[in-house]
C-alpha cells in the first residue's frame, strides 16, 4: 500500500481501519457515479484517478475541511481535462484531413479507426500515451521521459514497456476493426 493511499486512509477515519475502508468504497462509488452521469467513458478509472490526487494532495498536507466537495473538484478537473484532450485530438484530426484533401477513403476510415481505439482506452492510458508522445525533441526528451516514469513511479524501461504494450493494442484493435470493416 503506497504512502499516499495510507494517508488518505487515515484521513478518512484515523482511529478505525475498517471504517476507514467502508467510507472509502463509498467515496469511490458516489465518484463513479458522478463520473458516469457526466458521460466518462471509464468512470472507474477517472474515479481511481480522483482518489489518487486526493490522497497525494492529503499527503502533502493540503487542508481539507469536506473530503466529498474536494474530491467533486478533482473530479470536475479530471473531466475538464477529458474535454480538452478529445477537443485537441479532434481539431487535429479535422486539420490534418482538411491539409490532406487527396486522403484516400480507405486512409481516412483507419484515422477514424484509430480514434475509435484510442477512445476505448482508459483515460489515465490515454493521458499516459500523450504524455509519453508529447515530448519534445532531442535531449529535451529524454529528460520528458524520464521525469514522466519518475512521476508515475516506474523506471524508463518500465514506462517504455507499458507505452509499447498500448500501442500494440491499438495496432490490435485497428486491425481487428480495419478488418470487420472490410
Amino acid at each position: 500500500m503506497d504512502q499516499y493511499f495510507r494517508s488518505l486512509l487515515t484521513f478518512l477515519c484515523p482511529d478505525d481501519p475498517d471504517e476507514a475502508g467502508r467510507r472509502y468504497l463509498r467515496l469511490q462509488q458516489k465518484l463513479e457515479g458522478y463520473l458516469r452521469t457526466r458521460g466518462v467513458a471509464d468512470p472507474a478509472a477517472a474515479a481511481d484517478e480522483t482518489l489518487d490526487r486526493a490522497a497525494k494532495r492529503i499527503a502533502e498536507g493540503t487542508a481539507v475541511p469536506n473530503i466529498d466537495s474536494f474530491c467533486l473538484g478533482i473530479a470536475r478537473f479530471i473531466i475538464m481535462e477529458g474535454w480538452r484532450v478529445n477537443t485537441r485530438e479532434s481539431n487535429a484530426f479535422l486539420q490534418f484531413l482538411e491539409q490532406h484533401e487527396h486522403v484516400t477513403t480507405e486512409q481516412i476510415d483507419r484515422f477514424s479507426f484509430m480514434k475509435t481505439c484510442f477512445e476505448q482506452l482508459p483515460q489515465y492510458e490515454r493521458n499516459l500515451l500523450n504524455s509519453y508522445c508529447a515530448a519534445p525533441r532531442g535531449q529535451a526528451r529524454a529528460q520528458h521521459r524520464r521525469e514522466l516514469a519518475e512521476r508515475l513511479g516506474l523506471t524508463v524501461s518500465a514506462l517504455r514497456i507499458r507505452v509499447t504494450r498500448l500501442r500494440q493494442g491499438l495496432e490490435d484493435c485497428l486491425r481487428e476493426l480495419s478488418k470487420n470493416h472490410w
